[in-house]
């Protein structure tokens, strides 16, 4: 096994793929990842594209640490064309809410220790600011409450 399909392994995130790792002394690891799909639905027509227009500004997502680092995915989102519409767009990631720098994992893992944690014990730990654990905090729990969840069904 090489170093990249380790990483691919560690990193468990389907449809993306590690390019290779970057550590920034002993507190953190960028991974600079790519999708592995050679195509995206239109939202427009919901017509499949395989036509990538351009790469959008490198994205910095948190992630969750691997082991005592810090995890940041390093990504460039595609802009497709659509044949069909004509139209370009910006491919969906499933690992990540759009407009957010956090997969969705490492926010259920933040929200998981607010449910039990001080925001700010949080935000220090994390290297976060307060208003982050918090937004991520109520994101999460408006969500369990339009999907009917509660404190127990976690």
């Amino acid at each position: 096994m090489n170093d990249n399909e380790f990483l691919n392994e560690l990193l468990n995130l389907e449809k993306l793929q590690v390019r290779r790792a970057e550590f920034a002394g002993a507190e953190q690891v960028t991974l600079f990842v790519e999708s592995t799909l050679a195509a995206a639905i239109c939202p427009n027509c919901n017509q499949v594209s395989t036509k990538v227009h351009d790469l959008s500004a490198v994205h910095m997502v948190r992630d969750l640490s691997i082991g005592e680092r810090r995890c940041y995915l390093s990504y460039q989102a595609r802009r497709f064309d659509c044949q069909q519409c004509h139209k370009t767009f910006v491919e969906r990631m499933d690992w990540k809410r759009p407009g957010v720098s956090y997969t969705l994992r490492y926010e259920k893992y933040i929200y998981q220790r607010a449910c039990k944690e001080p925001v700010s014990h949080i935000a220090l730990d994390e290297g976060l600011s307060e208003e982050a654990v918090q937004a991520i905090f109520e994101q999460r729990a408006k969500k369990r409450l339009r999907h009917g969840g509660s404190r127990k069904s976690r």
